[in-house]
């Protein structure tokens, strides 16, 4: 399937949120010698993935480590870790993804890269839905 029929298949499926944040991206790759997180800036958000603006080119499949600065999203945990430690309030949303499309931009030198989530604590992506939902009934 092509990266625009993908991408449209899943703006139909799952609305995407139009949010700037701040995330760090780790390439996961064989040998893990050189796991140096790179910064990025989310352009849309969606229950599924994300897409995130770059100056690193991220290939198709490629499997990354992401951990977004949310502010918000860690209101919706519902479990008795993130009651009782204030640290949970800033934690960032992390997810294993893998990179579906990517589009270069030559004239501003960066690459818009959408990724799908493959691996997020069942909590964690539990309290994201409610966040989107949230953002969706009040933009």
């Amino acid at each position: 399937m092509t990266a625009e029929a993908m991408t449209g298949r899943c703006r139909r499926e799952c609305p995407r949120i139009d949010r700037q944040a701040s995330l760090m991206v780790t390439r996961l790759q064989y040998p893990m010698t050189n796991l140096e997180a790179k910064p990025a800036v989310t352009k849309n958000l969606a229950e599924n993935g994300l897409c995130f603006t770059t100056e690193e080119l991220y290939e198709p499949g490629s499997i990354l480590q992401i951990a977004v600065e949310l502010r918000g999203w860690q209101h919706y945990l519902n479990n008795i870790i993130a009651i009782l430690d204030a640290g949970s309030a800033s934690k960032p949303l992390t997810a294993i993804a893998e990179v579906v499309w990517a589009q270069h931009f030559e004239d501003e030198g960066t690459y818009d890269i959408g990724v799908r989530f493959k691996d997020i604590y069942e909590d964690d992506l539990r309290a994201f839905k409610k966040y989107l939902e949230k953002l969706l009934k009040h933009p």
